[in-house]
């Protein structure tokens, strides 16, 4: 046998290993209960987070105001594709402002403030928009490989719940579609909705040439229904 069929075999079967192995990763990953039963949509139906292990230098702190930031997103891209290796953005502070889940697609994440090193650790708060419970448009923005990887199973109906230091936040997705990268008007208020959570990601999975965009209505505060 030649050292060139030798080496073909090789790699043949490394490939052969990997995708194998990607398989069984996203077998195990795959929300199975969005396919077949919507029942569960509650906060103790998918477990917390698990806790952060941070590099060097960096901490988080948590935001007790909920107060949105003054920068704004104009000229901006939407988030997603982020260098989480650049240190000319990425910041050492994380402020943490709450947890979010969506039970039914099995997503428990934290939430900061911010998209750049953040979306590492969890999900992030796009600067600019509105916090979160707040009137108008609140939009938050997630990797789509973690923790949004099957964020296009949601249908609508299902519940994206937030929990901050003062209040729980029940959103009940109502529509979802996708946009250019550049089409930040998603990031703005929307008609005739007066409390809305955007959420955002990129699509399709792995190429990311579009952004997903996932719209839900705030239903209850601390379970008590929207006046």
């Amino acid at each position: 046998m030649n050292k060139r069929r030798i080496a073909t075999i090789l790699l043949v079967s490394a490939g052969t290993i990997l995708i194998i192995t990607a398989a069984i990763l996203e077998y195990q990953d795959f929300p199975w209960d969005a396919l077949f039963s919507r029942s569960n949509q509650n906060w103790s139906d998918v477990a917390d987070p698990k806790p952060i292990n941070l590099e060097d230098g960096e901490t988080i702190v948590s935001d007790d105001n909920q107060e949105p930031a003054e920068d704004t997103y104009e000229g901006t891209v939407l988030p997603g594709q982020i260098d989480e290796n650049s240190t000319s953005t990425a910041p050492s502070v994380f402020e943490q402002l709450g947890i979010l889940k969506i039970p039914v697609i099995n997503v428990s994440a934290y939430i900061f403030e911010g998209t750049q090193k953040q979306l590492k650790y969890g999900v992030g708060h796009v600067i600019g928009t509105d916090a979160i419970g707040e009137k108008g448009n609140c939009v938050i923005a997630g990797h789509n490989y973690h923790p949004f990887r099957h964020l296009n199973l949601l249908k609508k109906g299902d519940n994206v719940i937030i929990k901050t230091p003062q209040n729980t936040y029940t959103y009940t997705v109502y529509d979802s579609f996708t946009v250019q990268p550049q089409e930040v008007w998603v990031l703005e208020n929307v008609k005739d909705e007066d409390y809305v959570l955007t959420l955002l990601t990129c699509t399709p999975y792995p190429a990311s040439t579009h952004r997903l965009v996932v719209r839900a209505r705030l239903l209850k505060i601390n379970d008590e229904p929207l006046q």
